[in-house]
């Protein structure tokens, strides 16, 4: 039979993968025996055809250099007779590939778009009296204290893994240098490459504190449209950062007194008053007064583990010249409940 040959170089790639269905398998092979040309036009064909594998070199196939590839095994074979069959059967075999190949590309690239403008956001909170434990995406481990929440986003996409946090919360950051990790602590910014630090920053607080325990972190504020760096955090220092001077203080600190609430410990070493009774309203979701300012200034050592309000109450009456008296629930017409509150007085003598 007499084929011509530019017919038959479309049906070739489905004769050379073995997709050729047999009627025409038939028709490439009666061809192939016509002539010597037609066989060799065949092996040319073949050779085109092996070269392809070189493709798939890469794992994302790169076109054009791949048909670059092609291009210089060709030139490199001993004649050049067949080159511009070649050409042309190396074009068919590539075509649909490269087509593939911009289809990927360009579905990909959409794909990133679409779920980068499609990040879901997820807020964890920790219930009063509770610690929370947790990974990010990322494999970062959060801590979250009592009455704390933190939003996040379900995946970290573009330059920074950032999270926004109202209360405390301990970070054990996966170390990622290209995406660094941010905290929001209302004006308070914390940026780290992966590292172990406490966050203090509570909504109705004027002040927030950072303690680090390894690694290093950068700090930095944001009020308004205006910026400032306050400097880089070593481990064992406490940034204190209040918000209505916008000043930093910084100090040395033995850590495991800020991080003990992870594992269930109240740790206070010679703290004033306030301070213990800050912490107490939060961990047991109680609301205490201060009845005499003197008590203020009261300092404090005690460690506490599994104790109820009463104990640590009574604790606080051997300890300091205290007494205290505790009001209990009230019913609101909304049906919810007052928080429990505690009265702290100077025991009278």
């Amino acid at each position: 039979m007499n084929y011509g040959y530019r017919e038959l170089e479309e049906l070739l790639p489905g004769y050379l993968s073995g997709d050729l269905p047999d009627e025409d398998r038939a028709m490439i092979n009666e061809w192939r025996i016509e002539s010597p040309k037609n066989e060799s036009l065949f092996q040319d064909s073949l050779k085109a055809w092996e070269a392809i594998p070189l493709l798939r070199e890469m794992e994302q196939f790169n076109s054009f250099e791949a048909l670059k590839k092609i291009n210089t095994r060709i030139s490199n074979q001993e004649t050049t007779k067949w080159w511009i069959p070649i050409q042309r059967i190396a074009a068919i075999l590539l075509i649909p590939l490269l087509i593939y190949s911009g289809y990927i590309s360009i579905r990909n690239t959409s794909l990133k778009k679409q779920q980068e403008k499609h990040v879901v956001m997820q807020t964890i909170s920790s219930r009063q009296g509770m610690v929370t434990q947790f990974d990010l995406a990322d494999g970062t481990k959060v801590w979250l204290n009592s009455g704390s929440s933190l939003q996040f986003p379900t995946r970290f996409t573009g330059e920074l893994r950032e999270v926004k946090l109202s209360g405390e919360a301990f970070f054990k950051v996966t170390k990622n240098e290209e995406q660094p990790f941010l905290v929001n602590a209302k004006d308070l910014h914390i940026e780290v490459l992966g590292t172990s630090f406490n966050v203090v920053s509570y909504d109705d607080e004027i002040q927030a504190e950072v303690v680090l325990v390894e690694g290093k972190v950068k700090l930095s504020t944001e009020a308004g449209q205006v910026k400032k760096e306050i400097g880089t955090m070593h481990p064992g220092q406490r940034v204190v950062y209040r918000e209505d001077a916008q000043k930093a203080e910084v100090e040395e600190v033995a850590v495991d007194k800020y991080i003990a609430w992870r594992d269930g410990n109240l740790i206070f070493r010679d703290d004033k008053m306030e301070d213990v009774v800050k912490r107490l309203s939060r961990w047991y979701n109680v609301k205490i007064v201060i009845n005499d300012p003197e008590i203020k200034n009261y300092s404090y050592k005690a460690s506490f583990r599994n104790e109820n309000l009463t104990q640590v109450l009574n604790l606080l009456k051997i300890s300091a010249p205290i007494d205290y008296k505790i009001i209990g629930n009230k019913l609101l017409p909304n049906g919810e409940y007052t928080k429990q509150e505690v009265y702290l007085m100077k025991k009278k003598v």
